[in-house]
């Protein structure tokens, strides 16, 4: 859905490409800090919330920036 919308609103699927492999890179980035450098292993039923957190935040992140973009013009 989130990829869908992105497409809508950036009117282009490049970009909206771009940042949805951007929101899944943090995803690894974090697992490689939290697990690799810190050795947290715990994992529980609220973690696979997180998911859905991030893409909100990085998703809202997204169109702020398209947003100011497009009116700078």
């Amino acid at each position: 859905f989130v990829f869908i919308y992105f497409i809508i609103h950036l009117r282009s699927v490049l970009l909206a490409s771009v940042g949805i492999t951007l929101i899944m890179f943090s995803f690894s980035v974090t697992a490689i800090v939290c697990e690799g450098i810190f050795r947290v292993t715990y994992y529980s039923n609220l973690h696979s919330l997180v998911i859905f957190i991030v893409l909100g935040i990085a998703a809202d992140d997204i169109f702020v920036f398209i947003d100011a973009w497009r009116q700078s013009a």
